[in-house]
């Protein structure tokens, strides 16, 4: 009852530290063995069902990381109901990001990006221990965002920066600063809609290949502050 029920619910609400897991493995072993030296038997084969001459017994290693499995697909739910904390997680493990790694005013999901939060050195220290868990539980399964088939609406809302399927040295800071400040880009949608002027050839929205452009998009974009917006729609064509 102890080992079996509270202890997983405490786990599964805080955690369980290596050396209480060890401990907690020792005393079910000593239990169940009446504390024998040697056990006429290991735990491994007591975890199998009766049918495989096991007892069904509780393994409370592989119950911890199915507990931690637990929080990993939380954190990973991007529908409303994701959970308050894993917005929180999102702010802390962005903290981590190098100075190369840009994603203007933007907060993301790791997940959906091609950088890897840091899970050892100075700067993990800042993270608390269960979020060190589930990142270092997603990179032991190997877990990555990989659909299989993304509607329009789905990719649209991808982050701009840092996409997981760009080539490396793709995002150049300099670059792309005025698109993430001033245009204030963040997702794949807004790329679109700033590189959109490129296309629009006739009409009232006639867009000039040129700085100095009079269509009402790139006027709209100097007033806010866009020095060159024709610049700015060839590199959103381009990211």
């Amino acid at each position: 009852m102890i080992v079996g029920g509270m202890m997983q619910f405490l786990a599964k609400a805080q955690g369980m530290p290596k050396h209480i897991e060890a401990a907690l493995v020792k005393t079910t072993r000593n239990f169940i063995w009446n504390d024998a030296r040697s056990p006429p038997m290991n735990l491994e084969q007591l975890y199998q069902p009766k049918e495989t001459r096991g007892i069904n017994l509780l393994d409370i290693k592989s119950r911890n990381e199915a507990i931690k499995m637990t929080w990993v697909k939380s954190y990973l739910n991007i529908s409303p109901t994701r959970p308050t904390w894993a917005y929180v997680l999102d702010l802390l493990i962005n903290n981590l990001k190098t100075k190369d790694i840009n994603n203007g005013k933007r907060v993301d999901n790791t997940f959906l990006q091609n950088w890897d939060p840091p899970t050892r050195g100075h700067n993990s220290r800042s993270l608390p221990n269960e979020a060190l868990k589930i990142i270092k539980t997603t990179k032991k399964h190997n877990i990555v965002f990989t659909p299989i088939k993304m509607s329009k609406n789905i990719k649209k809302q991808l982050p701009a920066w840092h996409n997981i399927g760009a080539p490396q040295n793709m995002y150049h800071k300099t670059k792309n600063k005025c698109l993430q400040e001033t245009h204030n880009v963040q997702n794949i949608k807004n790329l679109i809609k700033c590189r959109k002027r490129l296309t629009r050839l006739r009409g009232d929205l006639l867009h000039v290949s040129r700085k100095t452009c009079a269509c009402s998009n790139c006027k709209r974009d100097r007033n806010k502050g866009c020095k060159n917006p024709y610049y700015c729609a060839q590199i959103a064509t381009k990211s």
